[in-house]
C-alpha cells in the first residue's frame, strides 16, 4: 500500500493487488498511530521516521490544499476530492466534510510525535487543529462536538459521536500539559462533563454510540463491531498518562 512517490499509503486493493483510485487521510492517520506504537515497542527509529512522514504529508502538505485543515478524501494523485460522498455526510467511514474528531485526533498524534522527537512546529500545529475543531463544531446550545462541517465552516452533520468526544478530551489533556495553558483544561473539563452526562451508560457501562443534536439517543447500540471501546479506553489511557 505504500506509495513512495506520494509518501503516503493507499487505502485498498483487489485480491491481486490492484489499487483503487480512492485515497484517504483516515488510513494514514491510523497508520501513524500504529507506527508510534511500533516505535514504543521496539525503539526502532524507522517506525518513528515513517510516522513523522505521514504526519508531515497529511497535516502540512495536504492541509495546505484544503484551507489549512485536514480533508478526508483524495484522488489517486492525492489532489483534493471535494465531491467524494458530498451527499453522505453521515457515512460511518468516509463522510463528506471536515471531521472535528479527526482534527483533534491528529492534534493528539502530533503531540505524541513531539514527545518522542521534539520539533518547534508540532505543538502550534496541534493547537491549530484543536482550536478550529472546538470553534466550529462545539454546540453552544446542547454541548458536545458535532460530527462534521463543510468548507464554508457550517455544520453539515449535527449528530454527536462518542469517539469524537473521546478523542477530543484526550487531545485537550495533552495540549494542557504541552502548553501549560489552563484553557485546555477548561476544554477537557467541559468535554468530560458533557460525555459523562450524555454518553456514558451509568447502569451497564460503556458509551452510547451516536446522539442527536439535542442529545437524545439515536439507538441503544454501544460498541459496534470495528469500534468496540477502542476510542474511549484509549482516551482514558492518554489522560492517565499525562496526569499520573
Amino acid at each position: 500500500f505504500w506509495e513512495p512517490a506520494h509518501g503516503l499509503y493507499a487505502d485498498e486493493a483487489t485480491a491481486d493487488w490492484r489499487l483503487s483510485g480512492y485515497r484517504g487521510q483516515n488510513a494514514n492517520m491510523h497508520l501513524c498511530e500504529a507506527l508510534l506504537a511500533a516505535f514504543d515497542a521496539t525503539g526502532e527509529d524507522r517506525y518513528l521516521d515513517r510516522a513523522q512522514t505521514l504526519a508531515d504529508h497529511i497535516c502540512i502538505r495536504q492541509a495546505a490544499l484544503a484551507q489549512g485543515l485536514i480533508w478526508e478524501h483524495y484522488r489517486a494523485d492525492w489532489s483534493v476530492d471535494w465531491d467524494y460522498n458530498r451527499h453522505d455526510s453521515s457515512n460511518i467511514f468516509r463522510p463528506w466534510g471536515f471531521q472535528p474528531g479527526h482534527l483533534t485526533e491528529w492534534a493528539k498524534l502530533l503531540l505524541l510525535l513531539n514527545e518522542r522527537r521534539a520539533r518547534a512546529d508540532l505543538i502550534p500545529l496541534a493547537r491549530h487543529f484543536f482550536d478550529i475543531a472546538m470553534a466550529r463544531a462545539w454546540d453552544p446550545v446542547h454541548g458536545g462536538l458535532f460530527y462534521g462541517f463543510g468548507p464554508d465552516g457550517q455544520v453539515c452533520d449535527d449528530h454527536k459521536y462518542f469517539w469524537v468526544q473521546a478523542e477530543s478530551l484526550a487531545a485537550a489533556a495533552r495540549l494542557a500539559v504541552a502548553t501549560g495553558e489552563s484553557a485546555y483544561w477548561a476544554h477537557y473539563d467541559r468535554l468530560w462533563a458533557y460525555a459523562w452526562t450524555h454518553f456514558v451508560d451509568h447502569e451497564h457501562g460503556a458509551w452510547w454510540r451516536i446522539l442527536r443534536a439535542d442529545n437524545s439517543k439515536l439507538s441503544d447500540e454501544k460498541s459496534p463491531a470495528g469500534k468496540v471501546d477502542y476510542h474511549t479506553m484509549g482516551a482514558c489511557y492518554d489522560v492517565l498518562e499525562v496526569v499520573r
